[in-house]
């Protein structure tokens, strides 16, 4: 393989492939990339055994064809490191050749062969979606998915599409988030699967969607054990979550006797700086709603107390509740409108936050005792 390619977008796909194959492995030809010319370009492809990545570079030109299989960031490091605008490539089977005015570097290569096939996008789309509206949607819920836990299906995130809506679901059993937003076009029925949170990280930090003034899609393609996207010259492919994912609508509550409108950056600042003053083994802020404004503090028996005040809409009768207050402000952080809505029933009953219009996103956290 003989090629020329322009460094700067030659780093940028080695990056988002970095992405994928960045994690532990007992495999190492999975810490690899494979560098393919194809056509007038090179592909790059990576995957770390369930999460798989394919996008191209155009290439200044093509003298020979070929493929080659090196470590993806050692590669990465190599090229981020170069100042040329132009990059040189050259491999066969035992290595990698990289160079430019005044330098070279030698990469030892995988064998081909041995580097597992990272899926396409075949058929037509299940679904087309805003890249950037999916983005946001993702970055509404996806701190809300488990870690750890042997309830695997709950480290996923739940993508369920009815009619013209999709909805992502994501729980760690103490909290759930779910976002909505319309699909723009459809060419499937309805369907439920879990994606796994990792790929999800990978699309937000891949898919970047509005580099331009002009609309950016994502295709979606549904296969019984696979997903797969494509969009902005990229493919991304992952296996789903196998389990059944819980029956989200019953933990959602159906009815609040108190609610209150706060602004949404004053919240967020108070409960972190209350938060100072908590301890590990009493993660709680406490929350005091009345006509007169919100109360939020905290107390560690060996640090001291916090109190911090904000004014509020109010409906209900006082009520006081406790919150983990990292639960609270990943939600806080993740929306971005000015004013959040709480629905709240008691001091023992799950509250409900959203930004006023539960349809696009909705949050339920469990209190804690005070």
């Amino acid at each position: 393989m003989k090629t020329r390619l322009p460094r700067g977008r030659f780093v940028e796909a080695l990056a988002a492939v970095a992405t994928v194959t960045g994690g532990r492995t007992t495999r190492p030809i999975l810490s690899c990339v494979r560098l393919a010319t194809e056509g007038e370009g090179l592909e790059l492809s990576g995957t770390d055994g369930e999460v798989g990545l394919r996008l191209g570079v155009d290439a200044f030109s093509v003298a020979e064809p070929g493929e080659t299989v090196v470590l993806a960031e050692r590669l990465l490091s190599v090229v981020r490191e170069m100042p040329d605008a132009e990059l040189r490539l050259e491999a066969d089977e035992r290595c990698c050749v990289v160079s430019g005015a005044g330098s070279e570097f030698k990469l030892f290569a995988q064998p081909a062969a041995d580097f597992p096939p990272v899926p396409g996008f075949e058929d037509g789309p299940d679904l087309v979606l805003d890249t950037r509206a999916l983005r946001t949607m993702i970055g509404l819920v996806i701190y809300a998915a488990a870690r750890e836990t042997s309830r695997y299906a709950i480290n996923g995130v739940l993508w369920e599409k009815r009619g013209r809506r999709l909805w992502l679901v994501a729980t760690d059993g103490r909290r759930l988030a779910r976002a909505g937003g319309s699909v723009l076009e459809s060419g499937s029925a309805d369907f439920e699967a879990i994606v796994p949170a990792k790929a999800l990280n990978v699309f937000e930090r891949v898919f970047v969607g509005g580099r331009s003034d002009t609309e950016s899609r994502v295709e979606v393609r549904v296969l019984p054990n696979q997903m797969v996207l494509r969009g902005e010259g990229r493919v991304l492919s992952t296996v789903l979550v196998e389990g059944a994912f819980p029956k989200y609508e019953d933990v959602i509550p159906r009815e609040s006797s108190r609610r209150a409108r706060v602004d949404r950056e004053a919240l967020y600042g108070a409960v972190r700086r209350a938060a100072i003053l908590t301890s590990d083994e009493a993660r709680a802020v406490r929350l005091a709603f009345e006509p007169a404004g919100l109360v939020v503090t905290a107390q560690s028996p060996e640090q001291g107390e916090a109190r911090v005040e904000l004014p509020l809409e109010f409906e209900g009768d006082r009520l006081e509740i406790g919150f983990n207050p990292a639960f609270i402000n990943d939600a806080l952080k993740a929306l971005t409108c000015q004013q959040v809505c709480l629905e709240l029933q008691d001091g023992f009953r799950p509250g409900v936050i959203s930004g006023g219009d539960k349809n696009e996103f909705l949050y339920v956290v469990m209190p804690v005792s005070l």
